[in-house]
C-alpha cells in the first residue's frame, strides 16, 4: 500500500524494497549504530534485507506490527526514513511499541514527523489501538522533539533499558493515546 502527505510518498513493507534499504541502511549505518542496536554485518545484505521484508509483510498480513518506508516526492526512488508499529496487541492492552529513523542528512526539515503523522492514522486503520509506546534514548533530543510535536506524553525513565551499540542505555519513555478509542 502506498500514500502521500503534502512531500512524502509512504509505503508499506514488499520485497521489491530490498536494494532501496540496503542502500537506506548501508549509507547510515555508523549514524543509526549510535541510537540503535548494532546489527550484525549480514544485515548489510541484499538476501537479509529481504528475508526482513518476508517477514514484515508476514507481520502486516497477521495483524501483528506496521511497517511505513518513506521518501520525497521528488525523489521518489530513494528512502529517507523508516516507521514501525511492532508488536501489535489486541484488547485488552490494544497498544503498540513506535519506533522511527530517519535520514541524518534530512534531519531539520520536518520529514519524520510528517511522515509519523500519517503513519500513526494508517495504523489507526489497520488496528485498533488505544496506546502508542515509544521509547529514545536520554541525549537524542531529536527525537524528543518528534514525539513532542506527535503530542506524545512523557511517562518516565526505563534505566538500562535497550541494549545500544554494546550497553544498555536508559531510555525516556513516551506515550500517546488514542482519544478515538
Amino acid at each position: 500500500m502506498t500514500f502521500e502527505t503534502e512531500r512524502l510518498i509512504l509505503q508499506t513493507s514488499e520485497l521489491s524494497l530490498d536494494e532501496k534499504l540496503l542502500k537506506y541502511y548501508s549509507d547510515n549505518r555508523s549514524f543509526f549504530e549510535k541510537h540503535e542496536p548494532v546489527w550484525p554485518e549480514q544485515y548489510y545484505t541484499r538476501e537479509d534485507q529481504r528475508r526482513t521484508l518476508e517477514i514484515e509483510v508476514q507481520n502486516m498480513e497477521r495483524h501483528a506490527s506496521a511497517y511505513y518506508y518513506f521518501s520525497r516526492k521528488e525523489d521518489p526512488d530513494t528512502i529517507i526514513g523508516s516507521i514501525s508499529f511492532a508488536r501489535i496487541r489486541k484488547e485488552p492492552y490494544a497498544s503498540t511499541i513506535f519506533g522511527y529513523n530517519l535520514h541524518e542528512a534530512l534531519q531539520g526539515h520536518g520529514y519524520c514527523t510528517e511522515a509519523c503523522k500519517a503513519a500513526i492514522q494508517q495504523v489507526l486503520q489497520f488496528a485498533r489501538i488505544h496506546r502508542i509506546e515509544s521509547r529514545v534514548m536520554t541525549d537524542n533530543k531529536k527525537s524528543v522533539h518528534i514525539l513532542e510535536r506527535l503530542g506524545f506524553v512523557y511517562e518516565g525513565m526505563e534505566y538500562g533499558s535497550i541494549l545500544i551499540n554494546g550497553s544498555f542505555r536508559d531510555h525516556y519513555r513516551y506515550a500517546w493515546i488514542n482519544p478515538e478509542y
